[in-house]
Order: C-alpha cells, then structure tokens, then sequence
C-alpha cells in the first residue's frame, strides 16, 4: 500500500505558480460572490444604493486591511515553503489549515442561503466579502519573481 501511494506522482508547480493559483482562486471566489449579491440587489422592488455603497465600503476595509494581511502572510509563507525544493505541491497555495476555513466558510455559506434572513442583507455580506477578496487578491497578482 505505502509503495502505491509513494508512486502516486504530486502536482508539483513553482512558486510563482502557486502565487497565480492563490490570485486565480480569491479573485474567482471573489467575482462568484460579488455577481450572486448583484443578482440579489437587482432582484429587488426598488434599488438599495445605500446598501450597495455600504457593502463596497466595508469590502475595500476588509480587502485592505484583513484579508490583505492574510495575503500577505501566504505570499511569505509560499516563498518559504520547502526552501530546498524547486517545484511545490500545487494544493499548497493556500495553508492546510485554511482549507478547514473555506470549508467552514462554505458551509455558512449554504446554511445563510436556506435561511430566513432577507436576501437584501445577504446581498450586502455577500458583496463585502467578494469585493475584499478581489481587492486583497491584488496582492498576489502584483508579486514578482527573481
């Protein structure tokens, strides 16, 4: 058994290439949940641009000053992984442990949805979360490789 897992060959990629995969998946998360809050917001009777604007607002703080950190930290923590490696495991462009917080993530996620809350205010989390994504999702996008 170990003999089969051990020629199971890794997906390994450079750096850099984890640092895309990293841009790639927060600003497509980011995109999926800015649409779903705008599909959300036009469905309404009557425009809330209060909302809107609220929402934006409170993405770009997150975007800049929480996920932003969290961005960073995982662009240093990808530049130090396995530093006697050239190529790297492509699932490592996000900490192991972070993948038990997108999965708790997601599952709010669903569980909001099927709730009784009004779509307005899902709308203006949905969208303060997207928007940050995408605006943190800069940092990575800007990172330069010697």
């Amino acid at each position: 058994m170990n003999e089969m897992i051990a020629r199971i060959p890794e997906p390994a990629v450079s750096r850099s290439t984890l640092v895309r995969a990293a841009a790639i998946t927060w600003t497509g998360v980011g995109i999926f949940l800015s649409l779903r809050a705008f599909f959300w917001f036009v469905a309404l009777p009557e425009p809330i641009w209060r909302m809107v604007l609220l929402a934006l607002a409170i993405g770009l703080m997150k975007g800049r000053y929480v996920f932003g950190r969290l961005a960073d930290k995982n662009i240093l923590r990808i530049r130090e992984l396995s530093p006697h490696k050239e190529k790297i495991c492509l699932f490592a462009f996000q900490a192991m442990q972070s993948y038990l917080l997108i999965i708790v993530m997601m599952t709010a996620g669903i569980l909001l949805r099927l709730s009784p809350i009004p779509r307005e205010y899902l709308a203006v989390l949905y969208l303060a979360i997207g928007s940050g994504l995408i605006v943190a999702s800069v940092q990575y996008w800007m990172v330069k490789w010697e």
